[in-house]
């Protein structure tokens, strides 16, 4: 376990992973203190768990409420404009 300036930190060197070398964990604060082998083999355990999905960037969901909204305010803004009756 290593100790920085203000936190708490567990590095987890043998990720057994093809893309990333080490994960780095801030334990939390006010977390009762547990031995170093407790604490490694836990972050250990929690950096096997993680599975990577990455976040789309644009989805089919996100881009129909940005129509629906274009839409309305398109409306309101003809509505306005006396183009429309209300």
């Amino acid at each position: 376990m290593l100790k920085g300036v203000n936190k708490r930190v567990v590095e987890v060197v043998d990720i057994e992973s093809e893309y990333f070398e080490r994960a780095i964990l801030f334990l939390r604060p006010g977390r009762p203190d547990s031995d170093e082998g407790t604490l490694r083999r836990r972050a250990g355990e929690y950096v096997r768990a993680i599975k990577y999905r990455p976040r789309r960037e644009f989805g089919w969901k996100k881009l129909l409420i940005a129509g629906a909204l274009a839409g309305s305010l398109a409306l309101i803004a003809l509505g306005l404009g006396g183009l429309l009756p209300l």
